[in-house]
């Protein structure tokens, strides 16, 4: 597995304020809101494969270690297990807590080209996004696994799971081509397949897009409907019923953090010297400044005293500083030690 800086068009932004924000604020339920909007999709370019890992085991279960502790509900985990129908976990026995665009029958094909790898595979890094650590599972080129055994269907979707360093989540969707598959009909969803022959179009199975507390299923938000026009419900297994757009964003965050921006990447500044000791330089000195710790809690709000505030009574650990008074707000992270 190997790691990179990695280009994405989202920054955390830590704002009440919606006049810089994009995003479509739909609900907000167990300490979580849900976003919806139309972003970018950018493969990943340096990756692991679980296909390589598993060893091309179609229903492969496996164990990503985190490089950073992610915070989610009330704990935080250093690990996350993912399975082939794209159910994810965080505890050892299996806590059904991550349903991102689950359904039962999602696959990888059996092939590979020894040049250029595997042209359908999952794959995964750790990588850097606008100063926040990221955790990518990528969907590549997946298929329903009955599609394995059916030449006339040439169906494939693509699409990645993030999770952030501070307990942000999103599913981004890439090229999706369900045209024709008896499985998949849009505005109503997954079809439940009894056998690769048989189609049982009087149930709807899927796809899932929800969350739930590992140490309580019943506390969970999930989406139901459209893509674009979806309602929250607390029922883990709602149904998602369209297919979105290649780019389009999906994101659960929690309440405690502030707004992503998707305009402000331009505006982001440097910390000098970072890490810092006992007190914050900054490089604009009238402004309103507001510092965040990761998990979104203001630390510091007001002006600065010639350029400086002082942090010495701060915990060690990452923080955010947002400084408004310029013709737009200034993001930057620094490292208190």
């Amino acid at each position: 597995m190997t790691s990179k800086i990695y280009p994405l068009k989202a920054i955390l932004v830590f704002s009440i304020l919606c006049i810089f924000c994009n995003t479509e604020i739909k609900a907000q339920s167990s300490g979580y809101t849900i976003e919806s909007f139309q972003g970018e999709y950018t493969e990943l370019t340096e990756y692991g494969s679980v296909v390589w890992d598993t060893e091309n085991d179609l229903l492969w279960r496996h164990d990503f270690p985190l490089d950073f502790q992610f915070p989610y509900y009330d704990s935080t985990y250093d690990k996350v297990m993912f399975a082939h129908n794209n159910w994810g976990y965080f505890t050892d026995d299996e806590d059904y807590s991550l349903f991102l665009f689950e359904f039962i029958d999602f696959t990888t094909e059996s092939y590979s080209d020894t040049i250029g790898g595997f042209p359908s595979d999952v794959r995964y890094a750790h990588v850097l996004s606008n100063n926040l650590k990221a955790f990518v599972l990528q969907y590549t080129n997946n298929i329903l696994f009955c599609d394995v055994f059916n030449d006339d269907i040439k169906n494939y979707l693509n699409w990645q799971v993030w999770l952030f360093e501070n307990g942000v989540i999103e599913i981004h969707f890439g090229d999706i081509n369900m045209e024709g598959n008896p499985v998949y009909e849009p505005g109503v969803g997954f079809y439940n397949s009894i056998t690769c022959e048989e189609i049982d179009s009087s149930e709807v199975y899927a796809p899932h897009v929800s969350i739930a507390n590992p140490k309580d299923q019943s506390d969970a938000i999930a989406v139901s409907g459209r893509y674009d026009n979806f309602e929250i419900t607390g029922l883990q297994n709602s149904i998602f019923n369209t297919m979105p757009p290649e780019g389009w964003i999906i994101r659960f965050k929690p309440k405690s953090v502030g707004l992503f921006d998707l305009k402000l990447e331009s505006h982001q500044i440097a910390i000098i010297p970072n890490p810092v000791g006992s007190y914050l330089h900054l490089p604009v000195s009238n402004s309103d400044v507001t510092i965040f710790d990761s998990s979104g809690r203001i630390m510091f709000e007001g002006a600065s005293t010639d350029g400086k505030v002082d942090i010495a009574n701060f915990l060690s650990g990452i923080y955010f500083i947002r400084m408004d008074g310029q013709s737009s707000p200034l993001i930057g992270k620094f490292i208190k030690l």
